[in-house]
């Protein structure tokens, strides 16, 4: 077997495969990622096996139900040893990839599906991003739905429903706000360090349709929650209301009630250091102004 060692948000991973199956094709935004069997060996926090005993692609055990990923529903049935198995399809719904998983997301299995290199690439990505957003529950680490731009030293992450205009925002930033730069489109990590209560947000290998795939970090600087509307305005959110705001942008398995109970002592922790706004705005110049003052205005 082959091992290939990654380290996104601090955390280290491995995917093991067998030599005729080179899965590094399949997989090239996880490249700035990659990192060396010295450094990764011993600390992983989970490791995925490719394509070694077959998972078929059929439900077992109690069905829990789908879990949203991009937009596509994939099945998850919880097993009676108490791991996972979930069964990802593409945007066709035809099968992409079937994962066993251990309680914890320590140990995946994986089968990919399908001859196009394109399906099973899109099945091992999606096997990795949902192995790595329940097993970093456990190392408080969380997995966004957000679009976070870099500028004055931080990142400032942009939630939303699907179709609020995340990227159209980030983009009036990147056009509008001097020395901005796109860290992550779709699904960036926040990771609280309780040893010295910090929050860093780091890219990833998972952008969504923009490929940006940045092995960089910076301090978490602000959260805002974005509404369309015809005026802009912005306020800054109580605590409470700034944990529910990132509790609806991470990903998480309300049914998994050990994960679900890490992520949302992280989210506290998040949102008493992380100042939270709502900003209520049009896709516009105005907007990101406002933003960012109003986001200047706490470090003053």
């Amino acid at each position: 077997m082959n091992h290939l060692f990654f380290r996104v948000a601090e955390a280290y991973f491995d995917v093991e495969y067998k030599g005729a199956d080179d899965v590094r094709l399949l997989m090239p935004s996880y490249a700035p990622f990659n990192v060396s069997k010295s450094e990764a060996d011993g600390h992983q926090m989970f490791t995925i096996k490719v394509n070694g005993d077959p998972v078929p692609f059929q439900g077992e055990g109690e069905e829990l139900g789908q879990f949203d990923c991009g937009g596509i529903n994939h099945g998850i049935y919880q097993l009676p040893e108490g791991g996972y198995l979930i069964l990802i399809s593409n945007v066709q719904g035809e099968p992409a990839c079937a994962m066993r998983t251990s309680a914890e997301f320590r140990y995946c299995q994986a089968t990919l599906y399908g001859e196009e290199p394109a399906n099973r690439s899109f099945g091992l990505g999606n096997a990795l991003m949902i192995a790595f957003a329940f097993s970093g529950a456990y190392h408080q680490i969380i997995l966004m739905h957000s679009s976070v731009t870099m500028k004055d030293g931080g990142g400032h992450l942009f939630l939303g429903k699907s179709g609020t205009g995340k990227s159209t925002h980030t983009t009036q930033w990147l056009t509008y706000l001097t020395d901005t730069e796109l860290l992550n489109d779709d699904n960036p990590a926040l990771r609280f360090h309780p040893e010295d209560g910090t929050v860093w947000v780091y890219g990833t290998p998972w952008s969504g349709k923009t490929p940006c795939y940045k092995n960089k970090q910076v301090p978490a600087r602000a959260i805002v929650r974005l509404e369309q509307f015809p005026e802009n305005i912005i306020q800054r959110e109580p605590a409470l209301k700034g944990f529910a705001s990132i509790l609806s942008s991470c990903s998480t398995m309300i049914w998994d009630k050990p994960s679900y109970r890490q992520i949302c002592d992280t989210i506290s922790e998040i949102a008493k250091r992380v100042p939270v706004f709502y900003l209520k705005c049009r896709p516009d110049e105005e907007a990101a102004r406002v933003c960012h003052a109003a986001i200047a205005k706490v470090y003053e």
